[in-house]
């Protein structure tokens, strides 16, 4: 009974926040478009990675398949993985999962949380340097315990999305960049990038959080 009810509330959050139809529009399809919709929901929640997640000490955090697409008012939805990468050009798997550690976590309601990171392009010229873009990241994430698509197993609903504050698309750096225990600044080098659970600033030629 648990598992069942469980289910049916894990279906519920992956149908709204897919921006899905009804469950009782499938009710009135035949046998074989019923197993089709139930097999394509499965292939959205399919489990790609599980991270460390610095809210539960029972828990990892699932990063699904998800989808992306336009419904039919027009707007464009999802979630998961494929929203991740496609509407906020987050490309890399160690992103979702550096910001799942993240310290930083705001709880929005009901089992909704934001977690936050920030990203630095340093720039150096001899003993002198600047952080020349600093984006703020989110992570936000869903704790409905939801069906993995395999042997009747459940987790977090998971990662519902990741991107930079204020902007759509995360600039292209932040991809090939990213090197989460690159912590110390080396003024003899140009261009440096550095990933951080807090905003930096430039202090005597050193990195330092913002108080």
């Amino acid at each position: 009974m648990q598992k069942l009810r469980m289910a049916g509330i894990g279906a519920v959050a992956a149908g709204l926040l897919a921006g899905a139809a009804p469950a009782n529009a499938v009710q009135n399809q035949g046998p074989q478009q019923t197993q089709s919709v139930q097999a394509k929901a499965f292939t959205k929640l399919k489990v790609l990675k599980e991270f460390d997640y610095s809210h539960s000490k029972q828990h990892q955090l699932p990063l699904r398949l998800g989808e992306y697409y336009r419904n039919k008012k027009g707007k464009m939805v999802g979630f998961g993985w494929t929203k991740i990468k496609k509407k906020h050009n987050i490309t890399k798997y160690g992103i979702v999962g550096w910001l799942a550690k993240s310290p930083n976590i705001d709880h929005l309601k009901g089992p909704r949380y934001n977690l936050t990171g920030w990203a630095h392009h340093v720039k150096c010229s001899g003993s002198r340097c600047k952080i020349v873009d600093r984006r703020k990241m989110l992570l936000a994430t869903d704790e409905t315990m939801t069906p993995t698509g395999g042997r009747g197993r459940f987790a977090f609903f998971g990662a519902v999305t990741a991107f930079c504050v204020g902007t759509e698309k995360c600039p292209t750096w932040v991809n090939t960049k990213f090197k989460p225990r690159m912590t110390a600044l080396n003024t003899a080098l140009g261009d440096q990038y550095v990933f951080s659970y807090e905003p930096l600033k430039v202090s005597k030629g050193s990195l330092v959080p913002i108080v």
